[in-house]
């Protein structure tokens, strides 16, 4: 009989909670011990009611004690595999869900028929972390602690991989008034579109947020949920609207994180809610790292001077003694931060000890990525400011793989989502059985993920605990 098969991950943190798959007639309940594992469900037709139907339900729960405190579902079709209704049909509508004591988090992706090399399994992946990674930093190295007299840059950080990306809102306002003669001009600037020579520009003008989504749509969460899960570390890419967008679209020309010329969320509101957060949580602390790499050179991008005054400008917004510092910081001892007001840290351009490679990454096996982890070592941490071990693959940039996630595939199918649960089943382990022993330098760490979740979070708070007992 024609079937669907889905495989289905999570990650748990919070004692007394489990997570339950269905599909008709199989159920796989997960708990804390199958943490970085695992299981395959099969929508089958033959469990279906009724002669001739052949969608089923597809649902996953979160319970507490038995009891369930969230879920979600998608109805699937087990003859075409399509999704023909429920909650997780595109990223958009995967929103978090906070308990009094858990942050849950959660994915789905659509499958195909497994082109270019791409799973032909449907994939749902949910992780559930506690509330107090809010305060993380505050409870590992307490104001006046042994912990809190070692330097700042024993904090290993977790980070969401181009945060700014989070969601389609500056892109559809852009796109929205997109006509022919812009998508002749953008032609020049998104390298992606290179793959879509042979479409014309009148329908490209309908797939271009279809392309977007594929390739920079890397985060699914407010800022706000990124923080509270624990993530610390927020690379930001800041300039101003390309010219084109600037004559067509109604967006205030300000500074937006770019991806190469696709803007994201707008540099001054994320300022204003990293600040928001540190007044909010005194013993916290954030590092932000201005870059520049890949912005096309027609979008406008700040001095350093413009940088400083809008972090001068958003800490003044505090209730709280709040300033910020640059990345002498790294070498401070924690408490020395908090007592002088430091609590946002900014680099400009500083140098990385990165095991990203475009051609290591651009894959869908975790094992060229796990290549990159195995090479690096303490030597190489020397001459540079911080260490970041990226966890997501750059899938996007295979041509077959891109093309066929946009053009082919429904809507819930960004082939970063096709990765994501598979991938951190290898790379999270690995990081945490592996990455102190190899990196040994007096460096920041940071451990960087597409879709940030719970697991990442609690894997750089689990390195962080361990060396500050160092």
């Amino acid at each position: 009989m024609p079937g669907k098969g889905i495989t289905v991950y999570s990650y748990i943190s919070v004692p007394g909670y489990e997570v339950e798959f269905t599909v008709p007639e199989q159920r796989v309940l997960h708990t804390e011990a199958d943490n970085f594992q695992n299981h395959n469900l099969e929508m089958d037709s033959s469990n279906i009611p009724g002669s001739l139907n052949y969608t089923g339900r597809f649902e996953w729960k979160a319970l507490r004690n038995g009891e369930v405190v969230a879920s979600s579902y998608n109805d699937i079709n087990s003859l075409t595999g399509h999704i023909s209704g429920g909650q997780m049909r595109v990223t958009a509508d995967f929103n978090p869900v906070v308990t009094d004591d858990a942050i849950i988090t959660y994915g789905f992706y659509n499958a195909g028929h497994g082109v270019a090399g791409l799973t032909n399994h449907d994939q749902c992946y949910v992780t559930i972390c506690s509330t107090t990674n809010r305060g993380w930093m505050g409870s590992l190295a307490p104001p006046g602690s042994v912990e809190a007299q070692k330097p700042f840059s024993r904090f290993v950080l977790a980070a969401p991989h181009d945060n700014g990306m989070n969601s389609m809102q500056s892109c559809d306002a852009v796109f929205s008034a997109l006509d022919n003669d812009s998508v002749i001009e953008l032609r020049k600037y998104i390298p992606s579109l290179k793959f879509f020579e042979d479409i014309p520009d009148h329908i490209l003008v309908q797939k271009l947020p279809d392309i977007v989504y594929g390739v920079a749509i890397t985060q699914k969460k407010k800022l706000p949920i990124m923080l509270a899960l624990g993530a610390r570390y927020f690379e930001f890419r800041p300039a101003k609207l390309l010219p084109i967008f600037q004559k067509i679209s109604s967006l205030p020309n300000k500074y937006y994180f770019q991806h190469a010329c696709i803007p994201g969320l707008a540099f001054d509101d994320f300022l204003d809610q990293q600040v928001q957060f540190l007044n909010e949580n005194p013993g916290e602390i954030v590092t932000i790292h201005i870059r520049y790499d890949n912005i096309v050179k027609q979008c406008v991008m700040p001095t350093n001077q413009e940088v400083a005054e809008m972090l001068t400008e958003a800490c003044a917004k505090s209730t709280t003694h709040l300033t910020w510092g640059a990345k002498e910081c790294f070498n401070q001892s924690i408490d020395t931060l908090r007592q002088k007001g430091i609590r946002l840290i900014c680099v400009i351009e500083a140098e990385k000890y990165d095991s990203w490679t475009a051609k290591a990454y651009a894959t869908l096996q975790p094992k060229p990525i796990l290549d990159q982890f195995e090479s690096m070592n303490t030597a190489g941490q020397e001459s540079t400011d911080l260490t970041v071990l990226q966890c997501q693959a750059t899938s996007q940039s295979i041509k077959e793989v891109l093309v066929y996630s946009v053009i082919s595939a429904e809507a819930a199918s960004s082939c970063l989502t096709s990765t994501k649960a598979w991938l951190d089943m290898h790379t999270l382990p690995w990081i945490r059985q592996n990455a102190l022993d190899r990196l040994q330098a007096e460096k920041l760490i940071v451990i960087m993920n597409d879709f940030i979740d719970g697991a990442t979070a609690d894997t750089s708070i689990e390195l962080s605990k361990r060396r500050l007992a160092k």
